[in-house]
């Protein structure tokens, strides 16, 4: 068994330097990570887990946003490109609590999860 905390944050996101980057920030908010690399990975661990949050990399192909609010009832969060409007604007409509640029994401992970 291990003595490592179970993750309260899930982050789906292929790009592993940017996973990190928002693994420090969910770390900072004193929160536990666990890197997701594909949609399985996430339906294993939401079923497993008591799970506060879910990021969700909107660059991912094949992404059925609406599946993602219908399976859990843990905060939202999309983030994409802020030229993507489109994948921003579907995930709005998909019930995302939070759609957010790489940007934003980047620099205030950290307070957002925190905040509330």
């Amino acid at each position: 068994m291990s003595d490592r905390p179970a993750p309260t944050v899930l982050v789906l996101c292929k790009d592993l330097m940017f996973s990190s980057q928002l693994n420090g920030g969910v770390q900072r908010a004193g929160l536990v990570p666990q890197t997701c690399l594909g949609i399985k990975t996430v339906e294993e661990s939401l079923q497993k887990f008591e799970i506060d949050w879910l990021i969700v990399d909107l660059e991912l192909e094949g992404l059925d946003l609406a599946k993602f609010r219908e399976s859990t009832s843990c905060k939202l969060i999309g983030f994409g490109p802020h030229v993507h409007v489109e994948r921003l604007a579907a995930a709005q409509a998909a019930g995302f609590d939070y759609v957010l640029s790489r940007g934003q994401i980047s620099s205030g992970l950290d307070q957002l999860l925190s905040s509330s």
